[in-house]
């Protein structure tokens, strides 16, 4: 009967230290569970933005040139640079005649010669940097006006007119300074559109680049964390153990 007695004992603690080492494994697994859950809550997709490459392609000429009539209307901003040409326009004809008086005619000069000539950019610039598309067609109408600006100036001007006494003016002329303006109005308009698109992707990856490197973070935390709860849920048990009375 001794015998007996004791093979029920050890079979009860076999038991016992069998219940607690599968109670500890469902809660590792249930703690890992909700882990994993928890970070693929947190992981959101992050949208791939193309590479410079991807900016470069050819537009839809058809749609903006049946467009160009509403960009310019709906877009107020745009209008600043038709704005900065006239004004260049009218302080050409006052300098010119000098109406503009000493000191002040320098800054008026100079804002002439970024603004008027066919060859100056920033005027282009401003209007591609401003249209909300269709920027090359928007800087071909700058182009265009800038052209005429700048040869009426030259009909208008005593001084210009004196200083082509030695050369004829022909009509070939002014349209070669038109086509000019067109094509450098184009090319420096469609370039500003491109740059105000690199800088919008480039802040967009940035803010792409922080999204993962925070992901990154939580997700290691929470390993952390689930590494923590994990070895103090062993060392509770391994506690449990030590305190169970052996028989």
């Amino acid at each position: 009967m001794a015998r007996a007695k004791n093979t029920n004992r050890a079979q009860s603690r076999r038991r016992h230290r069998e219940e607690q080492r599968q109670n500890q494994l469902s809660d590792s697994a249930t703690v890992n569970q909700i882990s994993s859950d928890d970070d693929a809550a947190d992981i959101q997709p992050v949208t791939a933005t193309p590479g410079i490459r991807g900016m470069f392609k050819m537009p839809d000429w058809r749609k903006d040139v049946r467009d160009l009539p509403i960009i310019l209307r709906s877009s107020k901003k745009v209008w600043v640079a038709f704005a900065a040409l006239f004004v260049s326009f009218f302080m050409a004809v006052a300098l010119d005649r000098g109406y503009i008086p000493v000191g002040p005619d320098k800054i008026a000069a100079l804002f002439v010669e970024l603004t008027l000539p066919p060859t100056a950019l920033f005027i282009f610039f401003i209007g591609g940097f401003l249209a909300p598309r269709a920027s090359y067609l928007v800087g071909a109408v700058l182009g265009l006006v800038d052209g005429l600006l700048w040869s009426l100036l030259f009909l208008i001007s005593p001084t210009a007119q004196a200083d082509a006494t030695a050369r004829p003016v022909k009509p070939v002329d002014f349209v070669l300074v038109v086509l000019v303006a067109i094509v450098v109005g184009t090319l420096a308009a469609g370039f500003a559109a491109w740059y105000r698109n690199f800088l919008r992707q480039s802040q967009e990856r940035a803010r792409q680049n922080r999204l993962a490197r925070d992901q990154q973070a939580k997700i290691k935390a929470k390993e952390d964390a689930r590494k923590e709860r994990d070895a103090a849920r062993q060392a509770s048990a391994a506690a449990r153990q030590a305190k169970t009375p052996s028989k």
